[in-house]
């Protein structure tokens, strides 16, 4: 009977070599995971990152965007058109313009 307790305190001590080769490709397994988890965390923390400064330089270009379309627009109107002829003293005699054919 002695012996049957001696054996049950060594399993309540610690554990031996032969369990810790047992288990070892599953902790191999869950290192591997943990280090996959946090690669995959910093890979979207990076990637979000990027996706914001994205957007603020999206908003800056379409910004810039609207300006420019809109002084073209504003270029583009009769009385711009007027005032441009004018100032480059080109007129309009009241004649239509001459039409050029090529001869074949």
């Amino acid at each position: 009977m002695k012996e049957k307790k001696s054996e049950k305190s060594t399993k309540k001590i610690g554990f031996n070599s032969a369990w810790i080769a047992d288990k070892l490709p599953y902790i191999f397994f869950l290192i591997m995971l943990t280090m996959f988890y946090i690669a995959n965390a910093h890979w979207t923390e990076k990637k979000v990152r990027k996706i914001n400064s994205l957007k603020t330089e999206l908003r800056e270009l379409n910004a810039k965007y609207m300006a420019l379309k809109s002084d073209v627009i504003y270029e583009a109107t009769y009385t711009q058109l007027r005032v441009q002829v004018a100032s480059n003293q080109l007129s309009n005699d009241g004649e239509f313009p001459e039409k050029i054919a090529a001869k074949p």
